[in-house]
């Protein structure tokens, strides 16, 4: 199941991504929007339009309009995906922008945003900086040694918010001391130790959280395999 793709540009003009849009199953207008960054990940490798479109028509998520956002390639992922202001920007203006002009009768809050890996970083970012858009947050993964993990210090020096998160990681994400192409990303401690504090922290604040240690590694399969669940417990209030 391949979605319609479309391009965003922003109005700054810095940003030209492509996107997939995965409207509701059927007409009327759906009760929020999903936005996923790392989204050819999404939509190519995890099967996540097929998954999503059959919770919707099971009654098992509310209505939703999802775009999967596009990495574009190595570099560019690097640079945007790292707790970098202006994609943030991108995303929470640009893109729910576009997304509103489709559907302009949804509400501009409780949206959901997610990533795996860097993506699951950035989406974190994001919602932390704009808590009044994204309401839930989905990070799989999330790559949160980056910087001597620099978000997690932002969570503990943040205002309070009641976005939900949902923290997964895999057992077997033990790798530290490494540096990650193609830019030298250093990570100096394993994705498993990072991914438990910044839970913790979101917890130390009140933040509801769903910390899940998966069985298996930093990959594609374990993240398609609890995508189902994931969005069950963020949607659901």
């Amino acid at each position: 199941m391949s979605p319609p793709k479309f391009i965003i540009v922003s109005a700054s003009g810095a940003f030209s991504r492509r996107v997939w849009l995965l409207d509701p199953p059927s007409d009327g207008e759906p009760d929020h929007f999903v936005i996923f960054l790392d989204g050819e990940f999404y939509v190519n490798q995890m099967n996540a339009p097929a998954i999503i479109h059959d919770l919707q028509c099971r009654g098992h998520i509310p209505r939703i309009a999802c775009a999967f956002v596009s990495h574009v390639d190595g570099a560019a992922r690097h640079r945007d995906l790292t707790c970098c202001s202006d994609f943030a920007d991108f995303v929470a203006r640009d893109v729910i922008r576009w997304m509103h002009q489709r559907h302009p009768m949804v509400s501009n809050a409780e949206n959901l945003i997610g990533g795996p890996s860097l993506g699951g970083l950035a989406a974190a970012y994001v919602a932390l900086s704009y808590p009044q858009t994204f309401g839930r947050c989905l990070s799989q993964s999330g790559s949160f040694w980056w910087n001597n993990e620099w978000l997690t210090t932002q969570v503990h020096e943040g205002q309070h918010s009641q976005t939900k998160f949902w923290i997964s990681v895999g057992d077997q994400e033990t790798a530290s001391g490494v540096s990650h192409a193609p830019s030298g990303l250093r990570q100096e401690v394993t994705q498993i130790a990072a991914c438990e504090r910044f839970a913790q922290a979101l917890a130390a604040r009140q933040n509801p959280v769903h910390h899940r240690l998966y069985s298996g590694g930093h990959e594609f399969r374990p993240w398609q395999d609890e995508l189902p669940d994931a969005l069950r417990w963020l949607l659901n209030d």
